[in-house]
């Protein structure tokens, strides 16, 4: 059983990799590499003016990831919170790829967020 120093530790590392995440998928969101797009699923054309706010969203909670991960005094309200993104994240992106198309890389984040939420 993990505690107290060991808990905070494994908190920082997932918020550090969650931080990780976000950035990379902001930066993927907002230049859409044609390459990884295919692989994807998402053939052109593609609009992008959705997606590249999608991704500056992404860029922009890395901050918040970040101030939770460093122990910052703020971080017992963080946490509530990027519990309650991650929960909304998974729970749209999963009903996304149910519902409306069925692409790999939505079921693929949809786990992600919701594994991530678990933690």
């Amino acid at each position: 059983m993990i505690g107290g120093e060991g808990v905070g530790a494994l908190q920082s590392l997932v918020l550090y990799g969650i931080a990780l995440h976000s950035l990379l998928t902001g930066i993927v969101l907002i230049v859409q590499p044609d390459a990884f797009m295919r692989w994807a699923g998402w053939g052109g054309p593609r609009p992008s003016f959705f997606a590249a706010q999608g991704g500056v969203f992404h860029v922009l909670m890395v901050a918040l990831y970040l101030r939770a991960a460093r122990r910052s005094r703020d971080r017992d309200a963080l946490i509530p919170y990027i519990l309650f993104v991650k929960t909304t994240a998974a729970a749209f992106l999963l009903s996304y790829y149910l519902f409306v198309e069925g692409t790999r890389l939505i079921l693929a984040a949809g786990l992600f967020d919701g594994s991530v939420a678990v933690l």
